[in-house]
């Protein structure tokens, strides 16, 4: 017998996933899925150049300038002139945008805390059990 999950399976973690995905998503200081997302990419990759962070996220040229302008709007992040091509910019991030993703980071953790709260202890004792094989899906370590 296969240890493959059933469709059964992979749709009930899908559900889970995506209904604990939009109870975060209002816990993001403010900022959208895009935007964090990019910040995080760019806290992680950084500097790095607008067609590089396009490509990590997986998004179109003109949508991760829109999205940068955003955040440098914000002052999260700041362009400067890559100093192996002059025509290119670089993208890092700036102290207020490394204490936005902390923050964020911090109020999920919240929501998520709040909802395993609600656990029993052989509950947590599962979820906590199943955290290394889903690290290892999102190549979180």
């Amino acid at each position: 017998m296969s240890d493959a999950p059933t469709a059964s399976g992979a749709e009930r973690l899908a559900l889970v996933v995506g209904r604990l995905n939009r109870r975060m998503q209002a816990a993001t200081g403010g900022l959208s899925h895009g935007l964090l997302s990019a910040l995080a990419m760019i806290a992680r990759h950084g500097p790095l150049r607008l067609s590089d962070l396009a490509q990590l996220e997986s998004v179109s040229a003109p949508t991760m300038t829109r999205t940068v302008a955003e955040l440098e709007s914000r002052r999260l992040v700041e362009r400067s002139a890559d100093p192996e091509d002059g025509r290119a910019v670089l993208v890092a991030i700036t102290d207020d945008g490394t204490d936005a993703i902390l923050a964020a980071r911090a109020t999920r953790a919240a929501v998520v805390s709040e909802l395993l709260e609600r656990l029993a202890p052989a509950e947590l004792a599962a979820i906590s059990g199943a955290l290394p094989a889903l690290e290892h899906l999102t190549d979180v370590r």
